[in-house]
């Protein structure tokens, strides 16, 4: 069995610390960080670019129609019924 070296916890101001990871919380916490920023980024790639695909369908097909069914296919254009 391992010992961590105390006899009793009479002088707690000479104990220090006692979990791991003692001394890396500076570098978990700018691992975190780097990581937390570097989500931002790809989330917004990816937003950036499902954007710029409904702008070109709505271009090639018109608003009406492309938002016509919720389902996602695009509606004929009989179906469409422009409310006024």
């Amino acid at each position: 069995m391992a010992s961590t070296g105390l006899d009793s916890f009479t002088n707690p101001a000479e104990i220090g610390a006692m979990y791991p990871g003692v001394g890396a919380e500076t570098a978990m916490v700018g691992i975190l960080v780097a990581l937390w920023v570097g989500w931002h980024f790809v989330q917004a790639y990816q937003e950036e670019s499902e954007y710029r695909e409904a702008v070109k369908l709505y271009r090639e097909v018109g608003m009406e129609r492309a938002m016509h069914h919720a389902t996602g296919s695009i509606a004929a254009e009989d179906e469409v019924q422009i409310k006024t």
